[in-house]
Parts: structure tokens; C-alpha cells; sequence
């Protein structure tokens, strides 16, 4: 299964694309700069605090989170079904050797 990209990285590379700072991002939220850099360094975050991020950098993260997901699933099915080709394949396989075998 793939591994998602955690959340701070994302908030990350959306403020550097708005050219924003921790500092810049503390002073929206009304946040010491400390704890910008606490929540940015952690790569998870309470619901609330996203909520606020979404809302001062003009984003929604939770969708971005969600495509996620959907992406894994979608890359998931298509692992469920080449397993269930090979096992096909297998099978044929197996047969054929099978059918070779007694043709000695």
C-alpha cells in the first residue's frame, strides 16, 4: 500500500507556493511563531486546527487528503486484479503442464 504524503508536507508546499512563512501562517492564525513550527513540523494535525488552515490559506486540504485515499483504492483494485490474472494464468498453466505430462 502506498504511503500518503503527510499533512504538514502538503501545508508546506501550499505556503511555499503562496510565498508564505510559518511566521506569516502563526500571525493568520493568531498563533505564536512557535507553535507554527510545531504544528508544521508534525505530520499530523487536529481537525480543528486544519479547519483554520483551510480557511487562512484558501485551501481545502481535506479534499486533498480524500484524493488521497481514492487514489490508494483505485491503485489497490488494480493489485486485486492482476493477482486474480495471475491466479488465472496459474491455472492455465497448470494444466497445460499437466496435459503435456500425460501426453509422455
Amino acid at each position: 500500500m502506498k504511503i500518503h504524503e503527510p499533512i504538514n508536507d502538503i501545508i508546506l508546499s501550499e505556503m511555499k507556493k503562496q510565498g508564505l512563512t510559518a511566521v506569516d501562517l502563526a500571525r493568520r492564525l493568531n498563533l505564536n511563531t512557535s507553535s507554527a513550527y510545531y504544528i508544521l513540523s508534525r505530520p499530523s494535525i487536529q481537525l480543528d486546527r486544519l479547519w483554520k488552515i483551510c480557511e487562512v490559506l484558501q485551501i481545502n486540504f481535506f479534499q486533498i487528503l480524500a484524493n488521497q485515499l481514492q487514489m490508494e483504492n483505485i491503485e489497490q483494485l488494480f493489485i486485486d486484479e492482476e493477482k486474480e490474472a495471475l491466479k488465472a494464468e496459474n491455472k492455465t498453466l497448470k494444466e497445460v503442464i499437466k496435459l503435456l505430462g500425460s501426453g509422455s
